[in-house]
């Protein structure tokens, strides 16, 4: 009864589908679909009928959705669209049994579709409701057939020109399948089905391979020659009109074209270049293509154009292309683009390739350059920290000058606005670089890891500088034609600031020093590269603007903290020349800038007074309070030490109190010491190269004599305890000691313990009038010297202390007699001093200096200018009174067997001229 029932329902389907079918009506689409499917599961029968009306279906379906105005925006009017929404999932489903049929049914159906359709773009059949399910169910049936019967199906694409964009959407299931086939195709057809199946990213892998395993299947020694001669023709023209394929023949091509594979590759082109498949294949044609490659291509050129002809012409020949197609402001061409994107390999390339190599990627750099200012700059940049010798620098500036001048004519109106335009990129280069070199030094080096360290290492700021002086050396010479516009000097002047800092950065003591870096290598040598890049720029303002107040500050601080570094050196020829280059840099900062003179002069002499005296000689005057204290006995301690003496100590000002002298936290005073007594010594070599450094400040006799003035004020404003009594007049004598002697001792001390100042005032002397503005020194000295030489007689103190008060006389009397504050014949006193007893000596001191200088205050006033710039004091108008003689006088006519030799020097002439 089942069987029955089922015939008779089977039966009735089939009429209906039949009649159904006969009226070709697709508003009952649905129904006849679902009849159909289930005549087709269970009337196999009915499979080619089934088949042919589910084809019916398809096709109206496809007209349907490509002309979709022509329709009713209802769906229900449309049963063909909803037919295919409905026989896809059902053929997908069917199983292995029915694959073999249904895969060639959808292939045939989208080749006779792709057939009609041909004047269509595939994009607009591809995105049709019942092309995609057609392809999804050829994927799905693809995959349950075998290996033969998938090949058959492929090849039956493959066959048709039409449905490239079949093939290879249905082959992203099979690529490895489609690809090697696909190459069977001509080149039209083959780039189609290759530019499809593309559009799947893992198939490329497999397209790659089949590309390379066709070419190495061309070169071998055992291939037919048949193959050989239309191989490579067949695949450059195919990279020609596919990107993809460019792409994928490209990938790592250093590994497919190795040595090896180009000398079986020269074999092959040289036996086949004259037959007619090679026809197309020509220097222009492989331009084209390696215009279209990466930079990649371009380097391994590079590595056979040394050994082949061929490729060094074709070389030069792709290089004059990109230069011409850089013409055109919209070009964008592939190569530049990679070149850009792998930078760092270029220019890697660039420091260690041979010549041919390194001028090659010079022109290709200047291209980048051009068309990319960012690239611009970090090239700059990366090449003046890497650079190791003059050929590199040498592409350095060809690079900036090629950049500039490419396609700019020399009459061109922009080419000024182009020139600073780029001046300001190479200005930022140059910034960036000295950047990137500090950060560099502060990072660890794996040379101090893997202990490969060697001697000769050097910071990545000393060879930026090095590289700088280099390029400064060369525009200097004016021999280097694109450096005569100063592209270099300029940027660096510009940067001025930064570098200044860089200087005063490394040139300090204190700076951090951080272990398995470059940072932690001798500052020296890179504060000497610092120091001479500074020395090379011209800050003048005569080539360029001058520099910033701001900038000529910061300069002038790193030069002198840079000064005085070197004079830690302890190899002296090292230590002069860094003096010597310090000492230029400060005589061209303030040749033009007062403001730098002052600046200068003032950081040279506070610093060597107070921050630097341990290498002048100099002794503190305050003793050292931070030091950990002594353990001392309660006998040792000079408060107990003085208390045992009796109550008669504890009167204060009683002329019988008597104390034990000495230094709170040092005990009784040491007689004899040699530490407390010894002046400390002038001429040392330091005190002569900050001498040096200082009269390098001043330029000229007015600028001389500006400056000097300037060193006396300092001193007298370093070392005076306060403001008061600086002037110039000098006081009785009286007053200095009921007033001021405490604070005269203190400035005679601080003065005598510090070398530098010493040395300073005769230095001043020399350029009168200055030493007038130290009166307020010269007074204490004298005060000091008039009531110790006086408690001398007094007290009968043991000559050492005699001597060294004799010595500060003689150097006062020498500093005043070379300022030409004491006239003739005071000037002689000098001269006299050493033959003089202790009673004379103050008598000296006291009637003749003392009395002289307070009626007669040292005033510029008192000294005229002649004609050459020189200040000094007219002996005929200042010749001393006889008041301020007469003690002189009276001395050597009472010796005058032992000084009877001063007398016609110091007073005939006097006398004569007085009468």
């Amino acid at each position: 009864m089942n069987i029955q029932n089922k015939s008779t329902a089977l039966s009735a389907d089939l009429n209906s589908f039949i009649y159904g079918v006969s009226r070709r009506n697709f508003q009952n689409a649905p129904d006849l679909t679902k009849i159909g499917i289930s005549l087709l599961k269970n009337f196999p029968a009915a499979r080619d009928a089934v088949l042919e009306y589910f084809a019916m279906v398809f096709r109206d379906a496809v007209n349907v959705s490509i002309n979709q105005a022509d329709y009713e925006p209802d769906a229900s009017n449309n049963g063909s669209l909803e037919s295919v929404s409905m026989i896809g999932p059902e053929l997908s489903s069917l199983g292995e049994s029915w694959a073999p049929f249904i895969a060639p049914w959808c292939i045939n159906l989208i080749m006779d579709i792709a057939t009609e359709k041909a004047n269509l773009q595939n994009t607009t059949l591809q995105n049709t409701e019942a092309v995609r399910v057609l392809l999804d169910i050829t994927t799905q049936n693809l995959t349950l057939l075998n290996a033969e019967e998938r090949a058959k199906c492929i090849d039956m694409m493959l066959g048709c020109r039409a449905c490239s964009w079949a093939v290879g959407w249905v082959g992203r299931a099979e690529p490895a399948l489609v690809a090697p086939r696909a190459l069977t195709l001509n080149a039209d057809a083959a780039r189609a089905v290759l530019a499809h199946l593309a559009n799947h990213p893992p198939a490329l892998a497999h397209v790659r391979a089949a590309l390379v395993d066709l070419f190495q299947e061309a070169i071998k020694e055992d291939s037919k020659a048949e193959s050989k001669r239309d191989v490579i023709p067949y695949l450059l023209t195919l990279a020609s009109k596919s990107d993809i394929v460019l792409k994928a023949l490209t990938q790592d091509i250093e590994r497919t074209l190795t040595d090896e594979v180009m000398d079986r590759l020269s074999v092959v082109c040289n036996a086949h270049r004259h037959s007619g498949a090679w026809e197309g294949v020509g220097p222009a044609s492989l331009v084209a293509l390696l215009l279209r490659s990466d930079v990649h291509c371009f380097l391994l050129l590079l590595k056979h154009a040394q050994r082949n002809i061929f490729c060094r012409q074709l070389l030069e020949y792709l290089l004059q292309k990109l230069e011409y197609e850089s013409l055109f402001p919209d070009s964008n061409l592939p190569l530049v683009m990679s070149a850009a994107e792998e930078i760092s390999i270029v220019r890697e390339k660039l420091l260690t390739g041979n010549q041919l190599e390194q001028y090659s990627i010079a022109r290709i750099l200047i291209i980048v350059s051009y068309n990319l200012p960012s690239e611009f700059v970090s090239t700059i940049s990366y090449l003046l920290q890497y650079s190791r010798n003059d050929t590199t620098l040498a592409l350095l500036v060809r690079i900036i000058s090629g950049t500039i001048t490419l396609h700019t004519p020399a009459d061109c109106p922009d080419v000024n606005m182009d020139t600073e335009r780029y001046q300001g990129f190479i200005k930022t280069g140059v910034e960036y670089a000295l950047r990137d070199a500090m950060i560099s030094d502060t990072q660890v080096n794996k040379c101090f890891v893997q202990g490969t360290y060697c001697g000769e290492l050097k910071t990545s700021l000393y060879y930026y500088c090095a590289n700088i002086v280099k390029l400064l050396r060369w525009e200097n010479s004016t021999r280097v034609l694109h450096l005569r516009t100063r592209p270099i000097g300029r940027a660096v002047e510009a940067n001025l600031y930064r570098i200044g800092g860089a200087l005063q950065d490394y040139a300090s003591l204190l700076r951090i020093r951080s272990s398995c870096t470059l940072a932690d290598l001798d500052e020296m040598p890179t504060c000497h590269a610092l120091a001479e890049v500074l020395d090379k720029v011209d800050m003048s303002g005569t080539k360029s603007p001058p520099p910033s107040v701001e900038v000529i500050l910061k300069v002038v601080q790193a030069t002198v903290k840079y000064f005085f570094r070197c004079l830690h050196e302890e190899e002296i020829m090292a230590k002069l020349r860094g003096v010597q280059t310090a000492s230029r840099l400060l005589r061209k900062l303030c040749l033009h800038s007062k403001l730098a003179r002052a600046v200068a002069l003032r950081d040279l002499l506070e610093t060597a007074m107070f921050r630097e005296d341990k290498i002048f000689g100099s002794r503190t005057v305050v003793a050292n309070t931070v030091a950990a204290p002594r353990e001392w006995s309660r006998d040792e301690l000079l408060i107990h030490m003085n208390q045992k003496h009796g109550p008669i100590t504890q009167l204060t000002q009683s002329h019988t109190s008597v104390f034990h002298a000495g230094i709170i936290g040092k005990g009784v005073r040491k007689h004899g010491s040699q530490d407390e007594n010894d002046i400390p010594p002038i001429l040392t070599t330091n005190n002569e190269l900050l001498m040096g450094a200082l009269m390098s400040c001043m330029d000229g006799n007015s600028g001389v004599v500006e400056g000097a003035t300037s060193i006396s004020l300092l001193l007298v404003e370093l070392v005076s305890p306060d403001v008061m009594y600086n002037g110039l007049p000098w006081p009785d004598e009286d007053f200095t000691k009921q007033v001021s002697i405490e604070r005269e001792l203190y400035m005679r001390c601080a003065v005598e313990r510090c070398g530098v100042s010493r040395a300073a005032l005769r230095r001043v002397a020399r350029a009168r009038p200055a030493l007038c503005l130290a009166s307020a020194l010269l007074r204490a000295t004298a005060a000091s010297l008039l009531h110790r030489l006086r408690a001398h007689l007094d007290r009968h103190k043991q000559s050492a202390e005699m001597a060294h008060e004799l010595i500060a006389l003689m150097e006062l009397l020498s500093v005043m007699t070379l300022g030409q504050l004491l006239p003739h014949p005071l000037s002689h006193i000098l001269e006299l001093s050493p033959e003089l007893t202790a009673n004379e000596t103050v008598q000296v001191l006291r009637d003749c200096i003392w009395n002289y200088t307070r009626d007669h205050v040292p005033s510029p006033a008192l000294f005229s200018c002649d004609s050459t710039g020189l200040h000094w004091r007219d002996p005929s108008t200042c010749k001393p009174p006889a008041t301020y003689t007469d003690t002189l006088r009276i001395i050597i006519q009472k010796r005058i067997s032992k000084l009877g030799h001063m007398y016609p020097i110091m007073f005939l002439n006097l006398e004569k001229y007085n009468v």
